[in-house]
C-alpha cells in the first residue's frame, strides 16, 4: 500500500499541496513519505458532499487519506469550519477510512494559507513598491492593525495583483508554497494539516 492520498478541491490547491508535501519531510518531524494528490471535479462542494464516495476505490491502495477544501464555496458557509470537517469525517469513517483519514477545511479559502508578511510573498505578487505590501494593506484599510491576514484574502490578493499588473495564475501559489516558511503560520486549518502529517509519519 502507498502512504497517503490527498483529495483537494481544484488544480490550484493541488499545486500548493504537492509543493508543501515535498517540503514537509525536510522541515518537520516527519519521515519521508509517498503521496498522491488528486482534485475533485466537483470542487469544494464535491469534496464536502462526496469525498467518501470519491475515495472509496482507494481504500486498499493507501494507508491514509486526507481531504482538503475551502469553506467558501462548499455550500455550508453558515456552519463552523470544525462542523464541516466533522460531517465529512463521519462519512469517511463509515466508508472504510476509520482511524486512517482526516479532513481539513480552510476558512475562508486557500488564499489564507499563502498570506504572510514575507518578501517571498511580495516577490510572487510582483510587489516592487518602497513601502511593504503589509503597510500598504494597512493604509488601504484592507488589513486591520494586529491582524496577520486580511478578512477576505482572495479579494485582497486580486486587488494587489491588479496594482502590480501581475496575471493571476496557479504558479503564484506554487511559488509561495515552495519558498515561504510556514513555521509561523497561525491558520488553524494549516496547523491541523501539519500536525496530522506529523502524527501519521512521525520520525521513529
Amino acid at each position: 500500500m502507498k502512504d497517503i492520498i490527498v483529495l483537494v478541491a481544484d488544480g490550484t490547491m493541488l499545486n500548493v499541496i504537492e509543493a508543501l508535501l515535498q517540503r514537509i519531510p525536510f522541515s518537520s518531524n516527519t519521515r519521508d513519505f509517498a503521496s498522491d494528490v488528486i482534485n475533485n471535479i466537483g470542487h469544494d462542494s464535491g469534496c464536502y458532499n462526496d469525498a467518501h464516495e470519491f475515495l472509496r476505490p482507494f481504500i486498499n491502495q493507501y494507508h491514509y487519506a486526507l481531504v482538503i477544501f475551502d469553506k467558501e464555496g462548499c455550500g455550508s458557509e453558515d456552519k463552523k469550519r470544525v462542523e464541516i470537517e466533522d460531517e465529512v469525517q463521519a462519512l469517511l469513517n463509515k466508508n472504510g477510512w476509520l482511524d486512517r483519514s482526516s479532513v481539513v477545511v480552510i476558512d475562508p479559502e486557500l488564499e489564507n494559507w499563502i498570506w504572510q508578511n514575507s518578501p517571498h510573498v511580495e516577490r510572487a505578487f510582483g510587489w516592487e513598491e518602497a513601502t511593504s505590501m503589509y503597510k500598504w494593506c494597512l493604509a488601504e484599510g484592507i488589513l486591520a492593525h494586529g491582524d496577520q491576514k486580511p478578512i477576505r484574502p482572495k479579494e485582497t490578493m486580486h486587488k494587489i495583483l491588479r496594482k502590480t499588473r501581475t496575471s493571476i495564475s496557479s504558479s503564484i501559489y506554487k511559488k509561495i508554497a515552495q519558498t515561504c516558511s510556514y513555521k509561523n503560520c497561525t491558520d488553524l486549518a494549516f496547523i491541523k494539516f501539519i500536525n496530522q502529517l506529523e502524527l501519521w509519519f512521525k520520525v521513529p
